[in-house]
């Protein structure tokens, strides 16, 4: 057993030890330069590992690279410290659709719940009971210790109703403050479509995490579904492969339980399915597509996969190598804010957002013309992005092109995304007051 930890914690090490290096990206840049307030030192430190302060990018990096080995010992521990869960902690450390969680400092919110839930499937119950309360204080952990159930550990579910009563008031106003932020009149209504999209999300996590093909931090996959009309027709139809992959999956799961019943493939799926459920885009409060989501949901996934292969040496030197090596590729993006962009656009290219945040990027360093050709790129894409629309206007008032602008505006104004009427009326007033005010 020691052997096995050291090597699943070795693997860690040799894949993300060069992460050391790298620096902050995202909205670590932001809360760097705005450190929120602690009390005492153990409150900076608590802060600190919780990842709502950071200290420095090198250590920071060394926490992100601790816990993410933690959580893939941790796989082989509570799954019964076997052949199967050795495998699916070394596939889970490697997968590259882990990025966020591994490599990405803001990601803690997803990795220190899940670590605190595995742990509590390797102690005693009384034990496991505060690692309980720490796994659901966080909001991404409130749920997931519904996946107790299908195992062997189920009666630990009897304490979960008070723990949730406990941190019922933080979760619903976590819960309102991010559907206050991120959603718009269209996620609140229900209909078939909603669903549609949500098996397709279904789909879309579990080919990530099986084949993550693409690997990107803005994914063009369900970009502005909801303020969209362009982009909410191709959210709502059954012509998408990942469609198929969610419903083939979620019926081909029902079937290999009912002929081959409980075991670790079936346990792994109902894992995968009941974490990834709040994310599906069923009812949204959230950013669409995200890959940290899938990191919770992929110990399932990788917990069946491992079931499936363990027998078979090739398949599991093929999956090993080809995890590895797309890893070893996308980790560049971590480097700086700068390859994080940079990447983005060149491994989906389709990704409106990507473009978005490129001309930021070009605006900030006072290349005005490159912003706009960004944001060009990006209106090719998505044509009735109030964003980009009003961000064009901007720049071509900046360049004196007033007749061109005020077309762009006019464009604008068609495409104002309902419910955000009131924002949009005050950019209008402050472009026409001489500012210049890019939306992000």
């Amino acid at each position: 057993m020691l052997a096995r930890i050291g090597i699943i914690f070795v693997i860690n090490i040799l894949l993300y030890h060069r992460t050391l290096r790298y620096s902050y990206v995202s909205d670590d840049i932001a809360i760097f330069h705005n450190p929120p307030k602690f009390k005492n030192k153990w409150h900076k430190i608590f802060l600190w590992i919780t990842g709502s302060y950071k200290w420095s990018p090198k250590k920071d990096h060394i926490v992100n690279l601790l816990i993410h080995a933690a959580v893939s010992i941790m796989i082989y521990l509570a799954f019964g410290a076997t052949n199967v869960s050795f495998l699916a902690g070394i596939l889970f450390a490697i997968n590259p659709a882990n990025n966020q969680g591994a490599m990405w400092i803001s990601s803690r919110g997803y990795t220190l719940p899940l670590l605190c839930l595995l742990s509590a499937m390797c102690v005693p119950h009384i034990v496991a009971i505060p690692l309980l309360y720490c796994c659901t204080w966080y909001t991404v952990g409130f749920l997931i210790p519904l996946v107790l159930l299908g195992s062997s550990h189920w009666v630990l579910i009897i304490i979960m109703p008070i723990i949730w009563w406990l941190h019922s008031k933080k979760f619903v106003g976590a819960v309102k403050i991010k559907t206050k932020m991120e959603t718009v009149p269209e996620d609140h209504r229900m209909h078939i479509g909603k669903l549609v999209m949500a098996i397709k999300t279904v789909g879309f996590y579990l080919s990530l995490c099986f084949f993550p093909a693409k690997i990107t931090f803005y994914h063009s996959f369900l970009q502005s579904c909801a303020g969209n009309t362009i982009m909410r027709k191709r959210a709502y139809t059954v012509k998408d492969i990942f469609f198929w992959v969610g419903l083939s999956s979620i019926l081909g799961w029902g079937a290999y339980v009912y002929f081959n019943g409980w075991n670790m493939v079936s346990y792994g799926m109902m894992w995968y399915f009941v974490t990834i459920a709040p994310f599906s885009n069923l009812k949204r409060v959230q950013q669409e597509i995200t890959e940290r989501y899938a990191y919770i949901p992929c110990v399932g996934v990788m917990l069946a996969l491992a079931t499936l292969i363990v027998s078979y040496p090739i398949l599991i030197a093929i999956f090993i190598t080809g995890y590895a090596v797309k890893l070893t590729h996308i980790m560049r993006m971590y480097v700086d804010d700068y390859w994080l962009v940079e990447s983005a656009v060149y491994e989906d290219p389709a990704a409106w957002y990507a473009w978005h945040t490129r001309g930021h990027k070009r605006w900030s360093n006072g290349s005005h013309k490159e912003a706009l050709t960004m944001w060009v790129m990006a209106k090719l894409i998505s044509p009735k992005e109030f964003k980009v629309l009003f961000n064009i206007a901007c720049v071509l008032k900046l360049l004196k092109k007033y007749q061109e602008s005020k077309q762009y505006l006019k464009e604008a104004e068609e495409n104002i995304i309902e419910g955000q009427e009131e924002l949009a009326k005050n950019v209008f007033k402050e472009l026409a007051d001489g500012k210049t005010p890019l939306l992000r």
